[in-house]
């Protein structure tokens, strides 16, 4: 006799989707999770959605409904509902190290909509709590270990372990996953680079440029190697959440923040703001896991993936994984169907290429060196891009 039917081991945006569908299917499931909270995002977060194209496998159409947005994944098919508007961004910018821009434009499609992360997660754990789900917060889980017909999981909270036990499992911890090293499955991917971020959300920002993404490098501009990210909050029109993107020490991160907004030739953006809050999170990229399960355990979104999938992926992988776990406990083969969505889905796993793509972005800098960036970006900021 099983304890649950499912247990599902962290409730971020994967966890929270697949146990709303699980509960909604009626099945009994328990979600896991070593948060104190689970409507409300802790640790920094890419806050936008790619719309109305395909991204990953995926179309999602946003539609407007008084003061809600109902998010319609296509080709996955199903709806939910986001408690908020998000923000269309018609405007990109990229500051080279001698302060010179490049700036894209879009006149008729938004580039991404931003969101809230705290109002996405408060969104899908209250419609998992309406469908009936049960969560047991503040706990870590320590071992998970296959048995005859499901899955023993040791809990610990308090210094106090105890075991539950489950016919299938979900584990949905992110990219830092102890459930794929328990498991063995990081003894043959190496990693590709780790590092970790920080990111301070300001008021009061003062920027002249239209709502948008903002993307800055170079030793005058962030004092060191490294990446800066601004994008827009949804806390007001001068509300700006700034991120880095560097190497180890983790220091490096703090004083490229304090560099940008203190002694770069942008830092009089910031002379009047005021920090609200600030988050963190370290980002280890290895190859994805092509066949991320066992008999009766599957590994969902960051867990054995590449990168971040992002929330709109998370979404879509934690409900792809509510309906394949239903279908496992009808004796169908409902891992093996995730499984080939998985590599037929994210970008990654169609094509490895896109592994390197994705770094691209954080080291096309260091590689030219300031100099020869600054003269590529005289030269286009001539032509700025504008996208219908």
């Amino acid at each position: 006799m099983f304890d649950y039917d499912v247990i599902v081991v962290g409730c971020g945006p994967a966890g929270l989707m697949a146990m709303r569908e699980l509960a909604s299917r009626g099945v009994k499931a328990l979600g896991i999770d070593m948060k104190t909270r689970l409507d409300r995002n802790f640790r920094s977060a890419s806050g936008f959605f790619v719309t109305d194209q395909e991204f990953n496998g995926e179309n999602i159409h946003l539609e407007t409904v008084g003061d809600k947005m109902l998010v319609h994944y296509e080709k996955c098919g199903f709806t939910i509902e986001y408690p908020g508007l998000m923000e269309p961004v018609y405007h990109s910018a990229m500051y080279s190290n001698s302060t010179v821009p490049y700036t894209i434009t879009t006149t008729k499609k938004p580039i991404l909509h931003f969101f809230n992360a705290t109002t996405w997660l408060s969104g899908r754990h209250q419609a998992a709590v309406e469908s009936g789900a049960k969560f047991l917060i503040r706990t870590l889980v320590t071992k998970v270990k296959e048995i005859p017909g499901g899955v023993e999981v040791t809990c610990r909270q308090n210094g106090k372990k105890w075991k539950l036990t489950c016919r299938k499992l979900i584990a949905a911890d992110g990219l830092q996953s102890r459930i794929t090293r328990e498991l063995g499955f990081n003894r043959t991917r190496g990693s590709m680079g780790i590092g970790p971020t920080i990111e301070y959300e300001f008021v009061g920002v003062e920027c002249p440029l239209p709502r948008g993404d903002i993307y800055a490098f170079g030793e005058q501009m962030i004092g060191q190697r490294g990446q800066i990210f601004m994008v827009p909050s949804w806390r007001g029109k001068d509300a700006y959440r700034v991120e880095t993107a560097a190497q180890l020490p983790a220091i490096r991160n703090y004083q490229i923040i304090e560099h940008f907004t203190k002694q770069s030739p942008l830092a009089h953006w910031f002379k009047n703001a005021k920090v609200v809050e600030k988050s963190g999170a370290v980002v280890e990229l290895m190859p994805p896991i092509k066949v991320p399960r066992t008999q009766n355990i599957l590994i969902i979104g960051d867990a054995p993936s590449f990168a971040e999938v992002l929330y709109q992926g998370a979404t879509m992988c934690g409900y792809m994984a509510g309906v394949a776990a239903e279908k496992e406990l009808k004796g169908q083969n409902g891992y093996d169907d995730w499984v080939q969505w998985w590599n037929s889905t994210f970008e990654w796993n169609i094509n490895p290429q896109r592994m390197g793509d994705y770094t691209k972005r954080f080291l096309f800098g260091r590689l030219l060196g300031s100099k020869t960036m600054d003269m590529l970006f005289e030269l286009a900021a001539k032509y700025p891009l504008v996208a219908l």
